[in-house]
């Protein structure tokens, strides 16, 4: 069961990021002004935030507890946005790495939630780990958009998106170990991680689209109610 939790987890985390990422090459490469997709992919991650990690969040562990992890996860990225600066293009560059950390942070609970549920039901568990892989293909356009518009190599934004499966299969694991987790730690790990997506939407991938900054992000946010509601 460890291995099919493992295999589980790691499709689930990277596949939906793949996904979009091959999404944000063929935007990266067609589009005449590809910036707008920045912001529609940041409006996008606004509403998973708000309409979806959030609400979990304090249906897990309650409204302090998911307040305070979204503010540790928003001051945690904007202390370390700094550290990822990089010359030539350094807003792009930056906000795609901290995006991916972001992502891979997410993951880790939702690893979690795959591998506890197969302990219950298989069936549970596909159709936790379906809605899951549909539910990553925005943040990989996300991830790989401002990581392609920056001049980084397809293949090496290709294997970092694959390496945002990593954290899923190891909470997919850890999860099918110990049969039952903790919803509180839960709940703080993805409060955390949707505080940290907030900074970056806002603070990083919405001001780089220029003047269509604000339609493009309404667009994204439309789209992701939608989505989370499908979902």
């Amino acid at each position: 069961m460890y291995l099919i939790s493992g295999l589980l987890g790691s499709v689930v985390g990277a596949a939906g990021t793949v996904i979009g990422g091959l999404l944000a090459m063929l935007i990266g490469r067609r589009a005449p002004e590809p910036r707008p997709f920045l912001a529609f992919a940041g409006g996008m991650m606004v509403a998973v935030v708000f309409f979806d990690m959030l609400l979990e969040s304090e249906e897990l562990g309650g409204l302090l507890r998911m307040c305070v992890g979204a503010s540790a996860g928003g001051c945690f990225f904007a202390l370390a946005d700094p550290l990822f600066s990089h010359k030539g293009e350094p807003s792009l560059y930056s906000m795609g790495i901290l995006v991916l950390i972001g992502i891979a942070m997410h993951n880790l609970p939702e690893g979690l939630a795959v591998g506890s549920s197969l302990v219950e039901s298989r069936r549970m568990a596909l159709t936790l780990a379906l809605l899951m892989l549909v539910h990553n293909v925005p943040e990989g356009i996300a991830v790989c958009l401002p990581l392609r518009l920056s001049g980084m190599k397809v293949r090496r934004i290709i294997l970092l998106a694959l390496l945002t499966g990593l954290p899923t299969a190891l909470g997919a694991v850890v999860g099918t170990a110990i049969g039952s987790i903790s919803r509180e730690m839960i709940s703080f790990c993805i409060a955390f991680a949707g505080g940290a997506m907030l900074y970056i939407s806002l603070k990083e991938l919405i001001p780089a689209a220029g003047k269509h900054k604000a339609f493009c992000a309404l667009l994204g946010v439309c789209i992701g109610f939608f989505m989370t509601i499908l979902i």
